[in-house]
């Protein structure tokens, strides 16, 4: 079966049907920089880091676009509470974004990151446009607003009624604004007011057939079609974000875009993930179930990155996942018992070439991922791979060929997943190596002052030494 997915356009699962197939356009809505990113943005992230993944994987050429928000609202409000320019504001936290990305394995993906500040001629270019077409006008506070009802196809992604619209519905724009000629009108160009500071451009339009200059800043939904439209052309494949932003923020992308580039469908395949939960529930900074990348990372370190990529993969994208600690926990040691299978399969499989062993356990996967990245029905393979290549071993039954070919099942779901299975392994020192061995004869001879100083001297070292009924468990900072 080829690669299918839901279209939450069409509300169903459909085949694949890229504009180009040489050229795979994907897009994702990126984070708006003002501080941390949460792990509910991390998790989108990470979903389409594996869905463009798995497309490389399967043969094609994508070319994937991650916008950087760097002015909207909450920026100029932050920026100026910080007694910062726009520009060092939100270069430190797009950094910090970047930082982010690369700890968890997703930047290498991404083939361009546009910051919305790049982009404003364009954006001054698209709203013209709109003007001209009678897509949009200009209120008496200065704002260029777009005309929903000008455009026949509003409200099909979000399957509403254009007369059921709320006031301030569309975003980033009051509800009291009665220089709109609609409630559902949203802002393409915001006037400036005094809260913006120094945070304007001052663009000539031509409205009515006269020249003015409009001071003022792009609205939030102009930046997202200008730059993906920039840098993937006309028609996007597949277009990703939270299902927050399905309204109004995609539906305005899809108004704005088709009217200015006169083509429709805009985007052929729209994929919305659902909520991230924490501990059952959304999470908010007054529940105290608020969470960071740097959070997880200041309490275990950067490597609990990989066990954070196989929390998310393990649930299936439209599906809300639960996050709690003891989750991520489990998923760490998931992760320890899969680089451990790897490690044994590799040892078993020295030089040989594979044999038809995981043929089975491949198909599966490959049509899990195929069937709206059906991620745990994936993973399902996989451990089932594992166990069979286990039981094997201990039977004596697996040959080094057989080893080879559940290796190779295990890096191609490495590739895809991002897990780091591959990761060197940490080895101790022969320093450290005699401590933990001097450790073991001072607990057998029951001296447990002698072992609490030498767990407490290795742990100095990034040796963390656990007692279990086998004996002495050595794990790494």
């Amino acid at each position: 079966m080829p690669l299918h997915l839901y279209n939450s356009l069409s509300r169903r699962v459909e085949p694949f049907q890229p504009v180009d197939p040489e050229r795979i356009a994907v897009y994702a809505c990126g984070p708006t920089v003002y501080n941390h990113v949460h792990i509910g943005n991390w998790s989108l992230f990470t979903v389409a880091d594996v869905l463009v993944r798995w497309l490389r994987e399967s043969g094609y050429t994508v070319v994937y676009v991650q916008n950087i928000t760097d002015v909207e609202d909450k920026i100029i409000r932050d920026s100026r509470a910080a007694g910062e320019d726009l520009a060092t504001f939100t270069e430190r936290w797009a950094g910090a974004f970047l930082a982010g990305m690369e700890d968890l394995d997703n930047k290498r993906q991404v083939d361009h990151f546009p910051r919305a500040t790049d982009h404003v001629d364009g954006m001054v270019t698209m709203i013209q446009t709109l003007l001209d077409r009678g897509h949009a006008y200009i209120a008496e506070d200065g704002s260029i607003y777009y005309r929903v009802s000008s455009f026949d196809h509003y409200g099909e992604l979000a399957n509403i009624k254009r007369e059921d619209l709320r006031a301030g519905a569309s975003g980033r724009v009051k509800a009291d604004e009665y220089e709109k000629e609609d409630v559902g009108d949203f802002a393409l160009w915001k006037g400036w007011v005094e809260e913006d500071g120094d945070v304007f451009w001052d663009p000539t339009f031509t409205i009515d057939g006269e020249a003015r200059v409009v001071k003022g800043r792009p609205g939030w939904h102009i930046e997202c079609s200008v730059m993906s439209t920039e840098i993937l052309g006309p028609r996007i494949d597949i277009h990703l974000g939270g299902e927050d932003l399905l309204f109004p923020h995609h539906q305005n992308e899809i108004a704005q875009s088709e009217a200015a580039l006169d083509v429709h469908p805009w985007v052929t395949t729209w994929m919305h993930h659902k909520h991230l939960l924490v501990d059952g529930a959304k999470m908010s900074k007054s529940k105290g179930n608020f969470h960071t990348l740097k959070d997880l990372e200041d309490r275990y370190g950067k490597e609990i990155t990989s066990a954070f990529r196989y929390l998310i993969a393990s649930g299936h994208y439209r599906n809300s996942l639960d996050f709690s600690f003891k989750g991520l926990e489990a998923a760490e040691r998931t992760i320890k018992n899969m680089r451990a299978a790897r490690e044994s399969l590799a040892a078993a499989a020295g030089n040989a070439a594979p044999s038809d062993y995981a043929a089975s356990f491949e198909a599966r996967f490959v049509a899990a991922m195929d069937d709206d990245l059906n991620t745990p029905e994936a993973f399902a393979a996989l451990h089932d791979l594992r166990r069979q290549a286990r039981n094997d071993t201990a039977a004596g039954e697996l040959s080094a060929e057989d080893a080879a070919a559940a290796l190779a099942l295990l890096d191609k779901a490495d590739r895809v997943f991002g897990l780091s299975l591959q990761q060197e392994a940490r080895a101790l020192t022969p320093e450290q190596q005699a401590l933990l061995d001097e450790r073991a004869a001072a607990r057998a001879g029951k001296d447990w002052a002698a072992s609490d100083r030498l767990r407490d001297e290795l742990a100095a070292q990034g040796v963390l030494v656990k007692d279990t009924a086998d004996g002495q468990e050595v794990a790494f900072e």
